[in-house]
């Protein structure tokens, strides 16, 4: 049977057949603080929320979400894990993709502590001969846009947003993370931006948000469908 068996890559609502032959990994991070609103996996559920939406609007194959994750040394908010446990992940990850097909890969990371991975792409292209590119999408940590985006996939306690605060939550844009605002200026530059603003959900901005990063990472899609 297996022999004779004919796969209908044209059957159902798909960008073209080829789409097939890509794949979607979410990428995020399962143990993090994000103060009382948001859940300790926010960014893996906001991953995943984006990856299977583009996966579901293209054809392409949503292919999981990772498991571990990585973060700089010097940011002390959640249980992270070693840079090569995360890429052991993504080659089981990429191996049992070939199987089913895939040429080529969209990582879509929603961890700021996982951007490091990048570097690490090009010799993951050449030990599985795939084309892989990887999307990152990062907000300030438990900040105004990652509230208002977890409002609209459903994941924040809105009823919590008078108790978000950094002084109680020193998460909260790593606001009360001094050694990781010492040593990182772009953090530093984010927990001024929420010391100056605060916080609030703003769901017209969660959507906004939630469209654009979509919509980028269909397009990303249909740039590998060249």
């Amino acid at each position: 049977m297996g022999d004779s068996l004919k796969l209908r890559w044209e059957g159902g609502n798909i960008l073209d057949k080829k789409v097939h032959e890509i794949g979607v990994i979410a990428l995020g991070s399962f143990l993090e603080n994000h103060g009382p609103v948001l859940p300790i996996d926010t960014d893996a559920k906001i991953a995943s929320y984006i990856s299977l939406m583009a996966s579901l609007i293209t054809g392409a194959k949503f292919l999981g979400v990772v498991l571990p994750s990585t973060e700089y040394p010097y940011v002390k908010h959640g249980i992270h894990n070693k840079t090569e446990e995360v890429l052991d992940y993504l080659r089981f990850i990429l191996s049992w993709s070939k199987r089913l097909g895939i040429k080529k890969v969209l990582i879509v990371n929603c961890h700021g502590g996982n951007t490091t991975i990048s570097k690490y792409l090009e010799d993951l292209e050449k030990e599985f001969n795939l084309k892989i590119v990887m999307k990152n999408i990062t907000f300030i940590h438990a900040g105004t846009e990652e509230v208002s985006l977890g409002s609209v996939i459903g994941i924040a306690r809105e009823d919590k947003i008078e108790d978000h605060h950094y002084i109680r939550y020193p998460e909260i844009g790593m606001v009360g993370l001094r050694e990781a605002r010492e040593s990182n200026k772009l953090i530093d530059r984010d927990a001024e931006v929420v010391e100056r603003e605060g916080v609030k959900i703003d769901r017209k901005l969660g959507e906004e948000i939630l469209e654009r990063a979509i919509k980028e990472c269909v397009e990303c899609i249909k740039k590998l469908l060249k």
